[in-house]
């Protein structure tokens, strides 16, 4: 097995830290960024999902669930299950425009037609819309999909790289005709390590063929001093 080091940069504790910083204002602190490396790191995305907009001049609200006594707190959703509006995401707002980022949500499929065909996305940006009736079980209509985030804690290889495609045609498949939903980010994966070169051959047909989508490796926006 190859060492680690030469394949991560990712260091968990140094981005608790900058996480609890980013959030500092919802008074998040360092447990709330996960106890595995790979929520962590989903925690990471999250943020930098946020940032992206942020970068790109829309208003960011970050909206906390209240919980006992009234007590609003920042919680972020590592699991598939759980109420959606019993965890923290962003209101991005821009003119007119008003989306929500949001964290393990379930979309349904651009084919789906009862509900029952839908995926659980890492990351999430829909339109700004009220989620309280939702369960742990309901999925948000494929029409309110701005864009999604697939994240991994792992090197980005060939198959990893095709199987994203195939969630790409299930969820944003116009991604495929080199459309997007402008003033948004493109649907992305998002890797923290390297990618390999079997990977990088992949990802070239992509672009060759147009693909409205992106591969994001943390080890190389690290690497060049992103």
């Amino acid at each position: 097995m190859k060492n680690s080091k030469n394949i991560y940069d990712f260091d968990q504790n140094e981005i608790k830290k900058k996480l609890t910083s980013y959030f500092r204002n919802n008074k998040a602190n360092i447990n709330k960024f996960g106890n595995r490396v790979n929520q962590t790191f989903e925690a990471y995305v999250f943020a930098d999902t946020i940032s992206r907009y942020r970068k790109n001049n829309w208003n960011i609200e970050i909206i906390n669930p209240t919980q006992k006594k009234g007590i609003k707190i920042f919680k972020l959703k590592f699991s598939t299950n759980g109420l959606p509006n019993n965890y923290s995401y962003a209101r991005c707002e821009k003119g007119r425009q008003k989306c929500q980022i949001r964290h393990q949500l379930r979309i349904r499929t651009y084919a789906d037609e009862d509900g029952s065909a839908n995926l659980c996305c890492d990351i999430a940006v829909i339109e700004d819309m009220d989620l309280s009736g939702y369960t742990s079980f309901d999925a948000v209509e494929n029409k309110y999909l701005k864009a999604f985030g697939e994240v991994k804690h792992m090197a980005a290889y060939a198959e990893l790289i095709s199987s994203f495609k195939g969630l790409v045609s299930e969820l944003a498949p116009n991604s495929l005709d080199g459309k997007y939903k402008r003033n948004h980010v493109k649907p992305f994966l998002f890797v923290s390590g390297m990618i390999y070169r079997s990977a990088e051959g992949i990802i070239y047909t992509f672009k060759k063929r147009k693909y409205a989508f992106e591969i994001i490796s943390y080890k190389l926006m690290r690497k060049n001093g992103v």
